[in-house]
């Protein structure tokens, strides 16, 4: 094995075994609601009409978007797919006037991370009530990294860390997944994570 495939102080990312690494369980993911005013979808050829707050995106983009989702627990990591829209290609200046696709936005984070340390649920106060009125993405778990007794969270450079009172749009090192249910993706993530550290015998 060649030895720039071995990372001594990050053993979950040696490439020792790879195609040994499986997926353990699949976490289900948050599925996109618009809301009890939607009450209909935008006709493919004019989708800007989804900027109505009854009427929802396209029905081709929407199918789209929730089949790209996914979110893997593997032996040593977890992978998730939170799929943005895009124009898609046409003969615009390369881009479409009139129809969208889903842009796959694939994350994986180790267990040894050093950010994998806080992982706690975010969702939003009152969500389902507020989920059923002005709709939503599912809840949301957040990954994140805190120091000095828990007061500070790592942040962005040059910043290098903000108070825990700091408002969502400060720029501190996490991230966010949209799940179905974040209690139980917390228990299948914290557990996953401890048995793979426990398994490599790391901290």
């Amino acid at each position: 094995m060649p030895e720039h495939f071995l990372v001594a102080d990050r053993v979950m990312m040696s490439r020792i075994n790879a195609s040994a690494i499986t997926v353990t369980e699949i976490i289900p993911h948050g599925v996109t609601s618009y809301g009890c005013c939607a009450c209909c979808y935008a006709p493919d050829s004019c989708p800007g009409c989804a900027v109505c707050p009854c009427i929802k995106d396209p029905k081709y983009i929407v199918k789209e978007m929730e089949a790209s989702k996914y979110i893997y627990v593997r032996e040593n990591s977890i992978e998730w797919n939170q799929p943005v829209k895009v124009q898609k290609e046409g003969d615009c200046c390369g881009a479409s006037c009139c129809l969208f696709r889903a842009q796959d936005q694939i994350s994986v984070l180790y267990f040894d991370d050093p950010m994998f340390d806080n992982i706690t649920d975010k969702s939003r106060c009152c969500n389902d009530c507020l989920t059923f009125c002005c709709g939503g993405e599912g809840e949301l778990v957040q990954i994140d990294a805190k120091f000095c007794c828990g007061c500070c969270y790592r942040a962005v450079p040059p910043l290098f860390c903000a108070p825990v009172c700091c408002g969502p749009c400060c720029p501190i090192i996490k991230h966010q997944i949209w799940v179905a249910k974040a209690s139980d993706a917390i228990r299948s993530i914290k557990g996953a994570r401890d048995n793979a550290k426990e398994r490599m015998k790391i901290g």
